[in-house]
């Protein structure tokens, strides 16, 4: 992929001037009480000891999502590179990662990751499980320096609903992976799949009419899960609500977090030593 993206700007860059601008942007910041979360301890314990988290856990879904909408949040660039574009890319990222890495001294037994509730890309949806798997697994698992952080064999922990629905028609090329994977995830029955994707006439008309993802992305996303995968001895999904989609991934339902970390327990065999990232945005992991 990055050759071919240096290919294409090398083509464009001989017919008309070409010229890249890449912001390196900081964590945002919440204000208020929850200032500094999720990154500063003081904070977890400001809202730890405070009487209004009970009141916010007991208002519906909708109503939590809305006030946390409706906290403002600082976002700040921290510099800006210019130049070839990849160039400029490539020094933000370097940039990027110095800032907002996290060390660790040694791989972990395992690693929970909380998976946003909404899409990647606009429309902002609810994501499916292939999705919230590919947030998590193909995602925030990708974003590590120097060494994977976590032991090979172990084990990863998705806090996901894991809800089987399909925005329509945004996901409905999701709706037909699941559709061919309901029986096996073997290579050759994916790529079969894949090739009935791509000669979806219907499916890529609706993808350049703007309406829904390419057909093809639902296994670019599977694709991306793979280093993880192939590296981990055991993925749960805490609080999935549907265990069949969990399954059918190849992954382990839980009824919630206390659940999926005693099954980390187990699967590690004693004490492990666990990490957590909380939510995007996902920061890099760089193992000493």
């Amino acid at each position: 992929g990055w050759r071919l993206a240096l290919e294409l700007e090398r083509s464009l860059a001989r017919r008309v001037p070409l010229l890249g601008v890449s912001l390196v942007l900081g964590h945002p910041l919440v204000s208020g009480l929850i200032r500094g979360y999720p990154y500063d301890p003081e904070a977890l314990e400001r809202i730890a000891g405070s009487p209004l988290r009970f009141g916010f856990a007991a208002l519906p879904d909708p109503a939590r999502r809305r006030v946390l909408r409706s906290l403002p949040i600082e976002l700040a660039a921290t510099a800006a590179f210019a130049g070839p574009p990849s160039v400029a890319h490539a020094e933000a990222l370097l940039r990027a990662v110095e800032l907002r890495r996290a060390e660790l001294d040694g791989p972990l037994d395992a690693i929970v990751i909380g998976t946003p509730g909404t899409t990647p890309f606009l429309p902002r949806e609810r994501p499916n499980p292939l999705l919230a798997a590919y947030l998590g697994l193909g995602l925030a698992l990708r974003l590590w320096r120097d060494a994977f952080p976590v032991v090979d064999g172990g084990a990863a922990v998705l806090v996901d609903r894991f809800v089987r629905r399909f925005a329509h028609p945004t996901q409905q090329p999701y709706r037909a992976f699941f559709h061919a994977t309901r029986v096996s995830r073997e290579p050759r029955v994916l790529a079969e799949a894949e090739r009935a994707a791509a000669g979806d006439a219907r499916a890529i008309q609706s993808y350049r009419a703007g309406m829904s993802v390419h057909p093809l992305l639902p296994f670019r996303d599977w694709n991306a899960c793979q280093p993880a995968l192939g590296r981990l001895g055991a993925v749960f999904v805490a609080g999935a609500r549907d265990a069949a989609a969990a399954r059918q991934l190849g992954f382990v339902p839980a009824h919630g977090v206390g659940a999926a970390l005693e099954l980390v327990r187990g699967h590690a065999g004693g004490s492990p030593r666990i990490g957590f990232l909380l939510a995007p945005p996902y920061f890099p992991l760089r193992v000493g």
